[in-house]
């Protein structure tokens, strides 16, 4: 049988909700081995709230956190491992699986990252080849709202769609259920491929901040 295209690539994933997670189980699809990381006190929200979804035969069963659809669809194909990123020793777990893997994923805010010391620049000292993706509301830059966090349904009203979406006159509307999250995971996807494109070439790796705020107002077209 031909081999995937990913086979051999090992993702360290620690993200949340939709657009990371997706994403993440699409690699999975193209041969890659994606570890999941959650922690006990910070579970994705996709295990037991609105977004959980129903269960097989209408069961939560025992185990109801590893059973709803929606986590199971979101995050199909992983490994995963529970981690404590806010002790040290998880952390000290975390870096110990990034030397030894080729992308790493997050979803956490710029403030987190740097203060556990786990922004690209620490992370390039410990592997120089990594491929970081960060998925955040307003990006890595010294903006105004560049510390807060944020998720599809509201940055639809902060980067304008609201405002065109819905019926004329009528008051701004979503455009539908979380669309900034998929252009997250899909220009998540495409700047994977390109990242390791360029490492096969280089030998290089890079990092990747990916805002939401920049992709919905790049697909709000005139």
């Amino acid at each position: 049988m031909a081999r995937l295209p990913l086979e051999g690539v090992r993702v360290i994933e620690s993200s949340y909700v939709v657009a990371f997670p997706y994403a993440a189980s699409l690699l999975t699809d193209l041969g890659a081995e994606v570890i999941k990381i959650e922690g006990t006190g910070h579970i994705d929200i996709t295990r037991n709230l609105l977004l959980a979804g129903a269960y097989p035969d209408n069961n939560a069963g025992d185990d109801p956190w590893n059973r709803p659809h929606g986590y199971n669809i979101l995050n199909h194909g992983k490994k995963s491992l529970t981690l404590d990123l806010s002790k040290e020793e998880g952390r000290a777990v975390l870096v110990d699986l990034i030397k030894v893997s080729d992308v790493f994923m997050e979803n956490f805010t710029p403030r987190v990252m740097r203060r556990w010391e786990l922004d690209y620049p620490n992370l390039k000292k410990i592997k120089p080849d990594i491929i970081m993706l960060s998925n955040t509301g307003y990006g890595y830059s010294d903006g105004p709202y560049s510390s807060y966090p944020g998720q599809a349904t509201t940055l639809e009203g902060t980067h304008g769609l609201t405002a065109i979406t819905g019926y004329r006159g009528g008051i701004p509307s979503k455009a539908g259920r979380s669309y900034v999250d998929f252009l997250a995971a899909w220009f998540g996807l495409f700047a994977i491929a390109s990242a390791l494109h360029y490492r096969n070439k280089t030998g290089k790796g890079q990092w990747i901040d990916l805002a939401m705020y920049q992709l919905g107002v790049y697909f709000t077209s005139e």
